[in-house]
């Protein structure tokens, strides 16, 4: 491993890459690691590179394409990104594209033509063309001269962004054969840092890791009650000057910090993931302009994200991993100017991500469900919300079942909704006689073409053609026929339909989920390893060490100076009456279980243990103390009463609800009564649908 303090004075191919740098880039200096990293790749070297978010991975790969005689091939798992970059380098006169799904059949056979003519230095695509047999074959050919993997962490079952698509590329590499290969990424530690050399099978890679250390980012917690501590937390921040990001766990506690600081007149912009692509570039390009904004967000934000002077970050709830939450820290501060990083911790926020995560992985029935609707088509086009509404789960476990069936190839998704409309013409169509111009020459058109009472299919440019209007006009008017009873229109799925590629019961799939159980458990994992560094002050931990270390960072310091535990007068206030009050609101807002059966507690905490050491995670993981107490109150022997107990959930009562029922059978036995204890109020679930080939 190199630690990339001070560049020495000579480096192989350095005065080439100098050159290329002023020439193609027109910067005059690298930043800190970057000429070691490029004069390595150019000397033929595998290299795996840490530079964290902000400190130039890309040139790492670019300038050493631009010097090669060959194609560069990257390897990126965002569309989103690989457009941007490939925009910033054609502006550049540097020859690059990208191939993905985003394209039409005929950009990308266009495309294909220029690599094959050898056009391009660089072409960005997704890991998963490589299912492409002919694309692999065209590589092959072409000639690849450098293999670059960004995000290269998506390799590790241990990263906090594991991509199954990414476990392929060692083999993809093996039939390659490109003379040198660049894995890079902004977080790994020791562990990941490992799993990429294994998985792209290289052999002694040269490694470089820099520059975690952010002595000027304060590391802080604030412990808050409810959403209006974190609202007034994050007001508190935001008007204290600058431009500050806020990252929330999910859209709807997204939206409901944007509408309390949008409310109390403060210059703030909403990104998430269900916006549409306009709603989201707006939010970007108003934050990325204004002095002062403050963005709320999902995760889904921040990727190209380079604005200098961010003041703070706060995370109205935890992070999935410490990975995730240091390159959102990362963002801030990036001018060399203090800032500050904000955690604001709730335990609670902590049973979210790990429904976020067991949604992530869903369990056999709802995968066993999903199968069966499938069975039950010949092809599913009402959408992935119509599904989840069909089998009573959520979106998110129903796009994660169905990613799982696509990856072991036993369904397929169609494109998008082509376009065509259907419409039908009414007995009314002949007589009506709609006032607006347009909708009266739409009618007149379709009164020339179509039969009466028979559905035909159209699209609207050919509409628009035949009656001289725009497409936004023939939709317009074809609305307002509809109104008028003249006409009825079916407009088109606009989402991807899903086909079922086996007739078979799902008991006799045969599928293995083994692999998604331990990513399950891995992914807690790395949650536990984000809660211990929430509770870093609690152990008089240094915040910005515990990080360090944890990046396989030596030599650190046991005190920094800028952290809430090291400097504690540094923590800016940000609750009426401070932390203490926060934590007396918390408690207050959760009345504790006073009577309870304590055979069945003392049972279920000796459980709890001794499955937490199999798991490998935290006791409170599988069920928190206040959970536990509940359920040694209210003694359930079946899936309502279990569920009726706050912080349970189907997915716990899947996998743990047998053995807690058999351990409050056994107090019930000993003469132990259930008792009243705070619930939760059991969500009404529709019956599952139960086909042949259930999995119960």
């Amino acid at each position: 491993m190199v630690n990339m303090r001070a560049m020495p004075l000579t480096l192989p191919h350095f005065e080439q890459a100098q050159q290329g740098l002023v020439r193609h880039f027109g910067l005059t200096a690298f930043r800190p690691g970057q000429a070691e990293v490029i004069s390595t790749v150019l000397s033929g070297r595998n290299t795996v590179v840490v530079m964290p978010t902000g400190a130039g991975k890309s040139l790492c790969y670019q300038l050493p394409a631009t010097l090669l005689p060959g194609l560069t091939l990257v390897v990126s798992p965002l569309i989103a990104l690989m457009k941007d970059q490939v925009e910033q380098l054609t502006a550049r006169g540097i020859s690059a594209t990208f191939i993905n799904s985003s394209l039409s059949d005929l950009e990308r056979a266009e495309r294909m033509r220029r690599l094959r003519a050898g056009e391009y230095k660089l072409l960005y695509i997704a890991p998963e063309r490589f299912r492409s047999t002919s694309f692999l074959q065209t590589l092959t050919d072409v000639g690849v001269d450098l293999f670059a993997v960004d995000e290269a962490h998506c390799i590790s079952q241990w990263g906090h962004d594991f991509r199954p698509e990414y476990s392929q590329l060692g083999q993809v590499r093996k039939r390659l054969r490109p003379p040198r290969t660049v894995a890079l990424t902004a977080t790994a530690t020791p562990e990941v840092r490992a799993d990429i050399i294994r998985v792209l099978l290289m052999k002694e890679p040269r490694e470089f890791a820099m520059g975690f250390d952010r002595p000027n980012l304060f590391l802080g917690k604030q412990e808050v009650g409810g959403d209006s501590d974190r609202h007034e937390a994050c007001a508190r921040l935001a008007q204290q000057g600058g431009s500050g990001i806020v990252y929330c766990s999910t859209r709807r506690a997204a939206e409901g910090v944007f509408s309390e600081l949008h409310a109390r007149k403060l210059k703030t912009v909403l990104y998430h993931a269900g916006m549409d692509d306009d709603a989201r570039r707006r939010a970007q390009d108003t934050f990325m302009s204004a002095q002062e904004a403050v963005a709320v967000a999902t995760n889904a934000f921040g990727m190209g994200i380079d604005k200098p002077d961010i003041r703070f970050v706060a995370h109205a709830n935890i992070p999935r991993a410490i990975e995730a939450y240091y390159q959102e820290i990362g963002r801030a501060g990036r001018d060399g100017g203090e800032a500050r990083a904000i955690l604001l911790f709730n335990h609670s926020d902590v049973f979210t991500q790990e429904r976020l995560i067991q949604g992530n992985h869903p369990s056999e029935v709802v995968l066993a469900d999903i199968w069966n609707v499938l069975q039950s088509v010949e092809e599913f086009e009402k959408g992935v919300h119509a599904l989840a509404g069909m089998v009573n789960a959520s979106e998110f476990e129903v796009s994660a079942a169905l990613r799982i069936f696509e990856r072991d190839g036993k369904l397929e998704r169609g494109g998008r909704g082509e376009g065509e409309h259907g419409v039908t013409l009414t007995e009314k169509a002949p007589t009506a006689q709609p006032h607006a111009p347009d909708a009266q020459r739409l009618l007149k058109s379709l009164l020339e073409t179509f039969p009466v009472g028979r559905q035909v299919t159209t699209e609207l440019p050919i509409l628009a053609r035949r009656t001289g209007l725009s497409v936004d006009e023939v939709r317009h008017a074809l609305g307002l026929l509809e109104k008028s009873g003249a006409a009825k229109v079916r407009r088109p799925f606009s989402g991807r339909s899903i086909r079922a590629l086996q007739r078979v019961p799902f008991r006799e799939l045969g599928m293995d989920l083994s692999r998604v159980r331990e990513q399950e458990r891995q992914n807690l994992q790395l949650l536990r390893r984000m809660t211990d560094y929430a509770y870093a002050d609690r152990e008089s931990r240094c915040r910005r060490a515990t990080l360090l270390r944890y990046f396989g960072q030596e030599g650190v310091e046991a005190s920094c100076g800028n952290c809430d535990v090291c400097a504690p007068r540094k923590m800016p206030v940000l609750l009426t009456g401070g932390p203490s009050a926060s934590r007396a609101r918390a408690a207050s807002a959760a009345p504790p279980v006073l009577n309870y059966s304590e055979l069945a507690s003392t049972e279920l905490r000796r459980w709890r243990k001794e499955l937490s050491k199999d798991l490998g995670v935290a006791p409170f993981i599988i069920f928190n103390d206040a959970t536990l107490l509940g359920l040694a109150a209210a003694l359930p022997i079946d899936r309502d009463a279990f569920l009726s107990v706050k912080g349970t959930g189907e997915s716990r009562w899947e996998r743990f609800g047998p053995k807690v029922v058999e351990i409050c059978l056994m107090a019930r036995a000993a003469g132990h009564e259930p008792q009243a204890a705070p619930t939760s109020p059991v969500r009404a679930r529709k019956p599952r649908v139960r086909r042949a080939g259930s999995a119960d």
